[in-house]
């Protein structure tokens, strides 16, 4: 990482990383597209040599399957029975028959509506055991220690970051899809930046569990992707390729989470201006970005290979 100017305040809050609990993450080689991208492979192996991260790694798919299972129960065992009767007991076999077709459509129909709630609702119900995993890797990283925020609020948070991405990145998914679908040549194009968008969206809705539970607000967020913007894209494309088989998007979550966590701090531990832009007192950070760009101050050298 080369930088031939940076202001006091910069070069300050880079020797107190230097100096502090990530020192030892400062002089590894920088996290450029293909080591973001390859953060999932990491991740696993982190999972996988942690027993300790077992547990709470299995309570994203357990919820799931729990919430599909009474969608299932309550699509076949109250909606079938329930549109079933329409028919009364006096009907012919004609509205018998009608009567038994729609109610297996209305079940099938209740069915899918559960199945898409179950999706949604597990990443916020699982919020506290991710934060468990976002703890421990935290903890081998050496990241400083923070204050825990509540089961309530740590629900709250990962609902946020859930509608804080849909919110920016379902209109122009829309948007994509409506160009190809009135326009088919244009899949070419629309195709593989409906991909890059999903990609993005899931990075930055991943490296929101770690930097909402410091505090770190939407502005320096923005500020913090926007100047490591080859290592957010190569770890959003790995994950959107994991994400594309459905219900990856819960069950792979532990790994999603824990893989975000760790590019987070160490592009925080090598990044000059990371500590500035973060409200870490511990690293000597909390500076607020500057009011008359929503960019962060230019150096002479981007960090990011």
């Amino acid at each position: 990482m080369k930088a031939s100017s940076l202001d006091s305040s910069t070069s300050g809050s880079l020797a107190v990383v230097s100096d502090g609990p990530l020192a030892h993450l400062v002089n590894q080689k920088p996290i450029g597209f293909w080591r973001g991208f390859a953060a999932v492979f990491r991740a696993f192996g982190f999972l996988l040599i942690h027993p300790r991260t077992w547990p709470y790694s299995l309570v994203p798919g357990a919820l799931l399957f729990v919430l599909v299972s009474l969608g299932g129960w309550f699509a076949i065992g109250v909606v079938q029975p329930w549109s079933a009767a329409w028919a009364g007991p006096d009907s012919g076999w004609l509205a018998e028959l009608g009567a038994g077709v729609a109610s297996w459509l209305l079940a099938s129909l209740a069915l899918g509506v559960c199945m898409l709630l179950a999706l949604v609702l597990a990443p916020p119900l699982s919020s506290p055991a991710l934060e468990q995993l976002v703890t421990i890797q935290e903890s081998e990283l050496g990241a400083p220690p923070r204050s825990p925020i509540g089961f309530l609020a740590e629900m709250w948070h990962g609902l946020k970051a859930q509608a804080v991405a849909a919110c920016f990145i379902a209109p122009l998914l829309v948007l994509l899809w409506l160009v190809s679908f009135f326009f088919p040549p244009a899949s070419i194009v629309t195709t593989p930046l409906s991909f890059f968008v999903t990609g993005l969206g899931l990075a930055w809705n991943l490296f929101d569990y770690p930097l909402t539970l410091r505090g770190v607000r939407m502005r320096a967020r923005f500020g913090f992707v926007w100047r490591h913007k080859a290592p957010t894209i190569g770890f959003g494309l790995a994950f959107a390729l994991l994400f594309w088989v459905p219900c990856f998007n819960v069950l792979l979550l532990p790994v999603g989470v824990v893989a975000a966590t760790e590019v987070v701090w160490r592009l925080l531990a090598s990044d000059p201006l990371g500590a500035a832009w973060f409200p870490l007192p511990e690293l000597g950070g909390g500076a607020a970005p500057p009011a008359s760009s929503a960019e962060p101050p230019q150096i002479s050298a981007d960090p990011d290979p």
